[in-house]
């Protein structure tokens, strides 16, 4: 992975260079004394600028540094690790090479045992993400290093200061919107997030954000405010082409629990006609077998039958296919409509 010039141990750096002979008696011949002026040369023979010169590795780009920051990993030498990372930073002549090495350094700081530099770096690839997944993989991570280590107050002191500082800090938003879901596990408090997210991108002129509308509406469903949680489906529905069957599957499945059964049937056949889009088709199984139940509890014979048979097709735990099977069984006694 990378060229190698030289390795590093502890005491400083020592050249050793030892033939093995195997005749017999030469490896008495050579004495205690031979052995030691062979290795003599130590750091103290050697100025602290000379040996520091020495112990740190000069790198000739960013592929260099940063392959060198794994092997070092590999081995064990966390603090050589992070300094060839901070290498690479210094060599890197694109951003996403930077992201790269603040994504890496994530896990070497929470190694080191160093929280605010492990923020520091989460918070820049937040900021210089070069696509959305990249931000949130690493947000992740934080979250369960945060868990891991016992660091979750720490992480919701310091983004709950830098938003009272500036309440349209978009990075501490972002982060403590994943911190509310993955962490706390408050599902109304990342509503609030989200809320304050999607405001922030309407005055900055931002793209719609589908997916953290989406986001926002299974809030409500899982706090169990489905009325709401079904208005904004449909909301969403109405936005986008790519997500609409599958936020009318789930505006169907929300009406039903917030007990309006006649609206539940319409988001449902609404979907039905349409088909499973670009959205709905991440998870065929979910979006067949939620409308296939709620067709059986309205006694919709063919259409039950229909998402059954699609469910079971994509079904891919055994468990789920016996399910399939015994509504299917159901749906087939029903009178026909």
């Amino acid at each position: 992975i990378m060229n190698r010039r030289w390795s590093v141990p502890g005491s400083g750096l020592v050249v050793v260079s030892a033939f093995a002979i195997s005749l017999a008696g030469w490896s008495r011949a050579v004495s205690a004394q031979e052995d030691a002026a062979v290795v003599e040369t130590t750091t103290e023979e050697l100025s602290p600028s000379e040996t520091a010169d020495e112990a740190t590795p000069e790198y000739s780009n960013f592929r260099e540094a940063y392959s060198a920051a794994f092997v070092y990993r590999e081995a064990g030498d966390i603090r050589a690790a992070k300094a060839a990372l901070q290498s690479a930073i210094e060599l890197a002549t694109r951003d996403r090479e930077k992201a790269d090495a603040h994504r890496t350094l994530i896990s070497v700081h929470s190694e080191l045992g160093d929280q605010d530099k492990m923020f520091e770096s989460l918070e820049y690839v937040v900021e210089n993400a070069p696509y959305p997944a990249f931000a949130s993989l690493s947000i992740g991570s934080v979250n369960a290093i945060a868990r891991r280590k016992g660091w979750v107050n720490e992480m919701k002191a310091r983004y709950e200061k830098q938003l009272e500082k500036d309440p349209k800090n978009r990075s501490a938003l972002v982060i403590m919107e994943s911190y509310t879901y993955n962490v706390a596990r408050d599902h109304a408090k990342r509503g609030e997030y989200i809320d304050r997210l999607l405001k922030l991108n309407e005055e900055e002129g931002k793209p719609l954000d589908v997916e953290l509308k989406i986001n926002r509406a299974f809030c409500d469903r899982l706090t169990r405010d489905f009325e709401t949680a079904a208005k904004r489906y449909e909301a969403v529905s109405k936005e986008s082409n790519e997500a609409r069957a599958y936020c009318l599957m789930e505006a169907a499945y929300c009406w039903e629990n917030a007990g309006n059964k006649a609206n539940a049937l319409k988001a449902a056949l609404a979907a039905d006609a349409m088909g499973p889009g670009k959205r709905a088709k991440r998870s065929l199984y979910q979006w067949h077998r939620t409308l296939a139940d709620l067709f059986l509890t309205h006694l919709r014979k063919d259409e039950a039958i229909k998402h059954f048979e699609a469910a079971l097709e994509e079904a891919n735990i055994n468990a789920y296919r016996d399910q399939c099977r015994e509504k299917l069984r159901i749906a087939n006694a029903l009178k026909d409509s």
